[in-house]
């Protein structure tokens, strides 16, 4: 969808409330933001409950203030309520601890496509909270760039830097 688009909902939604509008908006970003919340918390289930904060949230604000960038606007309200989330249940170590909240779901009779995605996640649950975000965000979510600085309020040449490292560290751990 193009964000001259996407900028007439949000001004939809800003100026006349537009619940319809909004639901396009919710389709657009629902899936974005879940796979973003789902790489950072520890359990499906609190993806799908912060999913559900972020544009309950995304709607308060948008239906009395303007937004102008809508990915940078979602992806911020997720990365506090993540941050919310691990300050409230006071879990500090970060990811690792929060494996042992797994489901433990068996891998036995996947295809091994799906036996390497997960080798992939787990090894992307190694790397550092910043190197883990800004590759979800690129390359999962497909953000631009700017996009990505604006959401984490950073310049988009750190945000390169940080993209030429991620990969950097993810090369090394898959080949390590």
């Amino acid at each position: 969808m193009s964000t001259l688009r996407q900028k007439f909902l949000a001004f939809r939604v800003y100026r006349h409330r537009d619940s319809a509008a909004y639901g396009e908006i919710y389709d657009l970003f629902a899936d974005r933001i879940r796979r973003f919340l789902a790489f950072k918390l520890p359990r499906n289930e609190d993806a799908d409950e912060l999913t559900s904060e972020v544009f309950l949230r995304g709607w308060e604000y948008m239906s009395t203030g303007a937004v102008n960038n809508l990915n940078a606007f979602f992806f911020r309200i997720a990365r506090n309520l993540v941050a919310d989330f691990y300050r409230k249940y006071k879990i500090t170590e970060g990811i690792e601890q929060a494996e042992q909240y797994d489901d433990g779901i068996s891998l036995e009779g996947e295809v091994a496509t799906k036996i390497a995605g997960d080798e992939l996640l787990e090894t992307m649950r190694t790397l550092k909270d910043e190197y883990r975000e800004v590759l979800v965000m690129r390359y999962l979510s497909e953000m631009e760039v700017g996009e990505i600085a604006s959401a984490l309020e950073k310049t988009p040449n750190s945000i390169r830097v940080l993209l030429h490292r991620a990969k950097k560290a993810l090369q090394g751990k898959v080949q390590g």
